[in-house]
């Protein structure tokens, strides 16, 4: 005699682990951005620049440049570092995040 319950099949599909990486959250260091962004100012500062012609220069908006310099969003440095009148300004600018650098400059004579 068939009984009268209905016996659930077994599951179709299987419950696999993960066996994924596990990778940990990454919490952006604000204070480290505003500083990088702070010397990046700085930079354009030196070559002369404002804000807006530094962002068309190096092929982003205002808004984003904007973000860069707040610490909002990471720079896109090789887009700086691209452009030449920039690029020594920013060097400096940036060792000079670090109390324990010295800059040493050295300029030569072309002959």
């Amino acid at each position: 005699m068939p009984s009268s319950v209905v016996q659930q099949p077994a599951s179709r599909h299987p419950v696999l682990p993960d066996i994924g990486k596990k990778r940990m959250a990454r919490i952006p260091d604000i204070e480290w951005n505003a500083r990088i962004g702070g010397a990046i100012q700085r930079a354009v500062a030196i070559v002369g620049w404002s804000n807006k012609e530094a962002a068309a220069n190096a092929g982003v908006d205002d808004a984003e440049f904007g973000k860069w310099l707040s610490g909002g969003r990471r720079p896109q440095m090789d887009r700086l570092f691209a452009l030449e009148a920039l690029r020594w300004p920013l060097i400096q600018t940036l060792a000079a995040l670090d109390e324990q650098t010295e800059i040493v400059v050295e300029i030569r004579r072309r002959t």
